[in-house]
């Protein structure tokens, strides 16, 4: 399902001149007939059953077919068939609508994170994909080369989706493109904010992108990188919004009024020790630890992570368990002589109250905050490893060679792409707006700045707190409406909680499948150790429980959006407030994969669940 166009189904090598095709589906293509065999089992399970041809329910013909709207998990020739078959199908589809009734009256949407994404836990994303969208046809237009582009990423995360969109664009692109940044989160956005400030006023300066990968991830630093951070604090904290514009030579925009948020943050970080030999140092490591310590999931996974580790690069990412450092080289903690400031924030549990960082948004009254809540200290998730962030596989494909760790690769990557970032940077072709706001009330933020209206519509996984029905009512007047591939993408981690059976078990897999399973893994066809915990969610269609949550979750609502009285159809759904939902059942998505494959990813685990909707205006 996260295949790239023009790559192989299996081995994701580029494809020949001659490619051999699945035979029972339209989707996938092989560069050999050896790929095909050894994806066969896998692809069939998924893919192959989504996209073939469907089996009447009745009368057992296979061809084109007619879906069941009560429960879209049957199909029928006819009209005719359909009667036929209704009084033995009867039972089942009442039972799924009853099902999906249920589930939307248990809908949850106002759930709320702990701990600011300096790290995301999703991989990254090329938010334009322009090659899969406005450059995919035949004949491209100069006039397509030159335009510029313009993204809004809501509940944004750090900075590495803009990274790669931004790295990504095609050579023969010349336009510029127009992010704007939206967290209501402080501490996320001044981290971001001060990332682009050092790139840019470092730039002149060759070591620059190296530096600050290392400052991006690294949990002790060199006095040189320390020494940019507390160079970049001193500026930074000095500086009006204007200002700021000018010295980033106008890659970053930041309102007044959501600057002083930025230089709180910025301030506690300056104000923090962080020499290792002082005695009143803040001490990483030692939170780190406890962090990891009260983690289940942590305690759980991490060994479960090394497993799935082939076994030269396993020992040095146990060793980066122990001392998270993040470098182009195999570094000694001991030579590291300062901690990283920037991955600290208030205390999770101390500052959230159910409500995301608005506490430390309220600081026209700064006597309200505890000095205790307003301690800074380490603050990365447990269950979060920076590899995660980024694709293993494209990863590998542009760092070629043999490297020491994976750390070392990571670095590499991260810096190249950087290093391209600073160039559109300099070609003053990016340009970023910074949006301190809740990212419901964006829109009026958008229409009391006159903001043009955007090519995509990023929502990280704002659908799992908020709702499907309440983002698209709210981004859609926000669509640039004269572009034919604008889009809004919609991401959700927590559907399956809600829908029981959505997770895979040895016993929703076949006993011809399990065998099969069992020996593609004997003999290490899949790449992933039979005892990873992951290793069927490959195997398992739970496209159908996927559907029954998106038609209970528009049913629910969301926030200031009533409930519906009645049970939604799928197709009702996938034209909801006038919008077209790309129907992932009959094609690939074309900006984020609906699903992604976990077994063929050893050092990407956290996205075996996740699931992409997008969402485009009706063509005219």
């Amino acid at each position: 399902m996260d295949v790239q166009p023009g790559h192989c189904w299996f081995c994701e090598k580029p494809l020949p001149q001659r490619t051999v095709s699945c035979s029972r589906c339209p989707v996938a293509v092989y560069c050999a007939s050896s790929c095909r065999d050894r994806d066969t089992v896998r692809h069939g399970a998924v893919e192959c059953e989504i996209f073939q041809a469907k089996k009447c329910s009745a009368c057992g013909k296979l061809g084109k077919t007619l879906e069941c709207s009560g429960c879209n998990d049957a199909w029928y020739c006819d009209t005719d068939c359909q009667l036929h078959g209704w009084p033995f199908h009867k039972a089942k589809c009442k039972e799924i609508m009853a099902f999906v009734k249920q589930v939307s009256l248990k809908l949850n949407t106002s759930r709320h994170g702990d701990f600011p994404f300096y790290i995301g836990n999703t991989m990254a994303k090329d938010f334009l994909q322009l090659e899969n969208n406005e450059l995919s046809t035949d004949r491209v237009d100069k006039e397509e080369l030159t335009r510029d582009y313009h993204v809004l990423s809501a509940g944004c995360g750090n900075l590495r989706n803009t990274v790669l969109t931004a790295a990504s664009l095609p050579d023969e692109y010349q336009g510029k493109l127009y992010i704007t940044l939206n967290d209501y989160n402080p501490f996320v956005t001044a981290r971001n904010v001060l990332f682009l400030f050092i790139l840019v006023r470092f730039a002149d300066t060759d070591y620059i992108a190296s530096s600050l990968t290392t400052i991006w991830y690294s949990l002790y630093i060199s006095k040189r990188e320390f020494d940019l951070i507390k160079t970049s604090l001193d500026e930074l904290i000095q500086m009006s919004a204007q200002q700021l514009h000018d010295a980033t030579k106008g890659l970053v925009t930041v309102l007044d009024e959501n600057l002083s948020y930025l230089k709180f943050v910025w301030g506690k970080w300056r104000a923090l020790q962080c020499h290792r030999d002082k005695k009143t140092s803040i001490n990483l490591k030692q939170q780190r630890k406890v962090l990891f310590d009260n983690c289940h999931f942590a305690k759980v996974n991490h060994p479960l992570y090394l497993i799935r580790i082939n076994e030269k690069d396993r020992k040095m990412v146990e060793e980066w368990f122990e001392h998270g450092l993040f470098f182009p080289y195999e570094a000694k903690e001991k030579n590291m002589p300062f901690g990283n400031p920037t991955l600290t924030a208030p205390k999770a549990s101390k500052t959230i109250a159910g409500e995301d960082a608005r506490l430390f948004l309220l600081l026209n009254n700064t006597q309200a905050v505890s000095q205790e809540d307003a301690t800074f200290e380490y603050c990365i998730r447990p269950a979060i490893i920076p590899f995660e962030e980024w694709d293993c596989l494209r990863v590998r494909e542009h760092t070629p060679g043999s490297h020491s760790s994976p750390m070392v690769m990571y670095h590499k990557y991260v810096t190249n792409l950087l290093q391209k970032v600073k160039s559109l940077i300099l070609q003053g072709r990016l340009l970023i707006h910074v949006s301190l706001a809740d990212s419901l009330d964006f829109p009026n933020h958008h229409q009391t700045l006159n903001m043009p209206n955007y090519d995509r519509i990023f929502t990280s996984n704002l659908a799992d707190y908020v709702g499907f029905a309440k983002l698209l009512q709210t981004f859609k007047p926000l669509l640039n409406s004269s572009n034919s591939y604008s889009a809004i993408v919609t991401e959700t981690m927590n559907w399956f909680e809600a829908v029981p059976g959505s997770k895979p078990a040895p016993y929703d897999l076949s006993d011809i499948q399990l065998a099969k399973i069992n020996y593609y893994c004997s003999n290490s066809m899949t790449g992933i150790p039979q005892i990873q915990h992951t290793w069927m969610y490959d195997y398992f269609n739970n496209t159908s429980h996927f559907l029954q949550y998106l038609r209970a979750d528009i049913m629910a609502g969301g926030r200031g959006i009533p409930a519906l009285k009645k049970i939604p159809s799928f197709q009702n759904v996938k034209k909801y407030h006038g919008m077209e939902m790309r129907d992932f059942r009959k094609g690939l998505n074309k900006l984020v994969p609906f699903q992604y494959l976990v077994n063929k990813r050893d050092l990407n685990v956290n996205n075996s669940l996740d699931r992409a909707v997008e969402w485009c205006l009706p063509k005219s």
